[in-house]
């Protein structure tokens, strides 16, 4: 499908897939629209070889991920979002959720993820325990009172400063990656 078909309700975001320079939906691979006031991302179901997408600082309350099955990097970060399904994109390696209004995010499809951005949501509790890969978890300043790992991963980096997680809970962490690679 030719992008000039594809009905946007969004211009700027428009804008940004326009800005890629390609003729055709499944030739856009990227895209890259940061501090754009995007509202609206309907279209981006047309764009299944899409490997990045970054719309960090947007206007985001939501977001249909279903189709984008190749993305690898998601940028999602400084948005308005409440809930995010990732089942679809289970080649994702990078997720940034920060600063959105998320109380809930399942990963467990993401078995190739290595680094997760999850700061300052609502976040109650997590399950990493199918991400064996998962390298850096930065999930500072949520609600967090539960954090499952799985038991063969090995972070490098865990940012769990702010949140409400138990002394067990802290201590299996301390076991797991070291008391210099977490802060608290």
């Amino acid at each position: 499908m030719k992008l000039t078909d594809i009905e946007f309700k969004d211009e700027a975001f428009k804008v940004a897939v326009m800005a890629s320079g390609v003729e055709f939906a499944e030739q856009v691979v990227e895209i890259k629209a940061r501090k754009s006031a995007i509202t609206c991302t309907q279209g981006i179901e047309h764009f299944s070889q899409l490997k990045l997408l970054d719309l960090t600082r947007n206007q985001l309350t939501e977001i249909d991920l279903s189709n984008n099955t190749a993305l690898e990097e998601l940028y999602l970060g400084n948005n308005e979002l409440e809930e995010i399904d990732l089942s679809a994109c289970t080649k994702l390696r990078h997720l940034e959720v920060f600063i959105n209004d998320l109380n809930e995010l399942d990963v467990s499809k993401l078995e190739n993820l290595e680094n997760l951005y999850a700061n300052k949501n609502d976040l109650v509790k997590l399950d990493l325990s199918n991400n064996p890969k998962i390298e850096e978890i930065q999930l500072s300043n949520n609600e967090l009172e539960a954090l499952q790992l799985a038991e063969q991963c090995n972070p490098f980096i865990v940012k769990i400063e702010n949140t409400k997680l138990d002394e067990a809970c802290v201590n299996q962490l301390k076991t797991l990656v070291g008391p210099n690679n977490l802060k608290l």
